[in-house]
């Protein structure tokens, strides 16, 4: 059987670009997707949300080996802001309320919140803030920061885990 064929979307937005997807392919096969929320390979086309890949310019194949690598490494599609009450509160050094991520994947991307409970939920604070719609304000910081500021705050250990 013939091997597959990895490429990875990338977000150009970025200075260096971030890689957005992870693609796949074998000979005059369809095309499947690392959902970055289930962990598991589609097929694009069985659903509604993703009838294919993305446009040839903003894929770069790699190597199996690079494919396989980027698929263990769940942390590294993830991005995580610390979030602040407004950008004052962050200027005057306020610790921040609490923290948010984005998991952007190829069949949605998914805004949580760190919050009641101790458990992540659904929220639009980060679309809010990339479209200047909030006062709130988010810096953006690593997973191990994530994790140290959650287990500060909240008492809470493992919360980044995926």
């Amino acid at each position: 059987m013939t091997e597959y064929e990895y490429f990875t979307e990338m977000h150009r937005g970025y200075n260096p670009p971030r890689v957005d997807g992870l693609w796949r392919r074998r000979d005059g096969e369809a095309w499947e997707y690392l959902s970055l929320l289930d962990w598991e390979w589609h097929k694009a086309g069985d659903d509604e949300t993703v009838k294919g890949p993305p446009t040839a310019s903003s894929l770069e194949r790699i190597s199996a080996e690079r494919a396989a690598e980027l698929e263990a490494d769940r942390q590294g599609w993830v991005t995580y802001w610390a979030l602040y009450m407004d950008e004052a509160d962050f200027r005057d050094g306020v610790a921040p309320e609490t923290v948010v991520r984005r998991r952007s994947s190829p069949d949605r991307v998914l805004d949580e919140v760190f919050g009641a409970g101790n458990k992540w939920a659904p929220d639009p604070i980060v679309y809010e803030f990339t479209h200047s719609r909030t006062e709130h304000h988010l810096e953006e910081i690593t997973a191990d920061e994530a994790e140290r500021l959650l287990r500060e705050t909240r008492g809470v250990t493992g919360a980044t885990d995926l």
